[in-house]
């Protein structure tokens, strides 16, 4: 029983995974409520495998690989899902996207030296404020018709995400530089 409660957070990051294909094929066939609440489904289970995973020492190798991966996944379905939509421009979904790989191509050659670069705060608030703008962008196209000024506090929340994604992208860099440059 003890090994399964380890696996825990590693099913919910599976079942996120799972989400994904339906998330998409709601969103394409314009179900918009069962897109938000898929979203919003997967979105809780990222934060429940992490805690579950950091309060009972559940982590695994796993974990550390695929949970990052499922929420750039995730996150990377919605916005080019909002591209489609006309919600979000295809420029500022690829900004946002690229940073993404970015950072997932820098952090695999940082551990190839025996690096592992940890989340900074400036991540973690990209991540939070990311989710969030996701699941109202969900919500307003579940419950509103198209309002010209929602559509531009939007953009506006997209190109902030995409300046702090970058700008914590440039932070990370600094960080290792100034920690190799220490030792």
């Amino acid at each position: 029983m003890e090994n399964f409660k380890h696996q825990i957070p590693n099913a919910l990051t599976v079942f996120r995974i799972i989400l994904i294909p339906v998330f998409i094929y709601f969103a394409l066939n314009d179900y918009f409520i069962l897109t938000l609440i898929v979203f919003v489904v997967a979105a809780l289970t990222d934060a429940f495998d992490g805690v579950i995973a950091r309060k009972f020492g559940y982590v695994s190798n796993f974990g550390k690989i695929v949970d990052p991966l499922a929420d750039k996944l995730l996150v990377a379905s919605a916005l080019v899902i909002f591209s489609y939509w006309g919600i979000l421009f295809w420029w500022l979904t690829a900004i946002i996207l690229l940073r993404e790989v970015f950072m997932t191509v820098y952090r695999e050659l940082l551990k190839k030296r025996g690096i592992f670069l940890a989340a900074n705060r400036y991540g973690k608030m990209k991540t939070t404020t990311q989710m969030v703008t996701i699941i109202a962008t969900l919500a307003y196209r579940a419950i509103l018709p198209k309002v010209a000024i929602i559509d531009t506090i939007l953009t506006i929340m997209y190109f902030l995400i995409a300046v702090l994604a970058w700008m914590s992208a440039i932070i990370y860099l600094h960080q290792v530089r100034k920690e190799r440059h220490e030792t």
